[in-house]
């Protein structure tokens, strides 16, 4: 499908209250799983690539497979950089052709955040490319560390006034990285946050934040929801369940079981949050 820019889309569910998904994915197969429920659900979607993919399987093999998914995509398809830690990082996605970057600096006391936020944005405007990232603290998505700092409502709009990003993660007691339960998301705030927003805000650990508070989210405006976790589980299920006692020994085989998991997984999240249909109305 011919490239199309993700802010539009990201603006467009926000002002119509429905929500695009950034599924991580880790190999061909998890890619393959997410491109398959996107195209058949006519669904726009994210592929989301983490600093941990990265330094997995190296950007020039990632950027290789990402190309050959776009190829395949009969819908709007975005290959987003989750959790940029750094310029250089930003730079070397955007040069390999990303749709969108996120820098990740929220550890960064505010007015040096604004600074290198600030800089990265001009720099991914001037490609033509998405520019996320993220004022408040949440647990680290990678590493699974439980730190936190909610976003400030009266820290938001100066904060997007001063770093022209996008769309903009914030902290309202979601936990990404969590690999069981659920988190505790404080919904008052994040409704008064979606008010105070001048951009679309975006809800990173969509796995663990309760299906009602999603949705109510999505119905006010946040439009995008990124999901990493709900796709670990599927692999590791599959696999688990395909290697033990009696199994066949292609390991093809069970390669195309984890690809139709991850699909089902990744067509629940598309329906929760909206997204089905919406390439074929455009």
């Amino acid at each position: 499908m011919g490239k199309e820019d993700i802010r539009s889309w990201i603006t467009r569910a926000s002002s119509e209250g429905w929500a695009i998904g950034e599924f991580n994915v880790y190999n061909m197969e998890t890619m393959k799983g997410v491109l398959a429920a996107a195209n058949e659900l006519r669904s726009p979607v994210i592929i989301g690539i983490t600093m941990g993919g990265l330094a997995h399987a190296g950007l020039r093999y990632v950027t290789a497979l990402c190309n050959e998914l776009r190829a395949e995509a009969e819908v709007p398809l975005f290959v987003h950089l989750d959790h940029g830690a750094d310029f250089e990082t930003v730079r070397s996605v955007i040069e390999a052709g990303f749709d969108s970057v996120m820098l990740d600096v929220s550890r960064l006391p505010y007015e040096k955040n604004v600074k290198v936020v600030r800089e990265a944005a001009r720099f991914a405007h001037a490609a033509g490319v998405g520019f996320e990232a993220q004022i408040g603290e949440t647990w680290d998505e990678e590493t699974g560390e439980q730190r936190t700092e909610t976003t400030r409502p009266e820290d938001l709009k100066r904060y997007v006034e001063a770093t022209g990003v996008d769309y903009l993660a914030v902290s309202f007691g979601n936990t990404p990285g969590r690999t069981d339960g659920l988190s505790e998301p404080d919904l008052e705030l994040l409704l008064n946050l979606l008010k105070t927003s001048p951009v679309p805000l975006v809800m990173h650990g969509g796995t663990s934040i309760p299906e009602s508070v999603l949705r109510t989210a999505i119905n006010a405006g946040a439009a995008k929801v990124n999901i990493d976790t709900h796709i670990k589980r599927a692999v590791n299920s599959t696999l688990e369940r395909a290697y033990t006692g009696s199994y066949n020994h292609d390991p093809r085989v069970q390669f195309r079981e984890l690809r139709e998991a991850v699909k089902k997984a990744v067509a629940e999240k598309m329906q929760l949050f909206g997204s089905v249909g919406r390439v074929d109305t455009r």
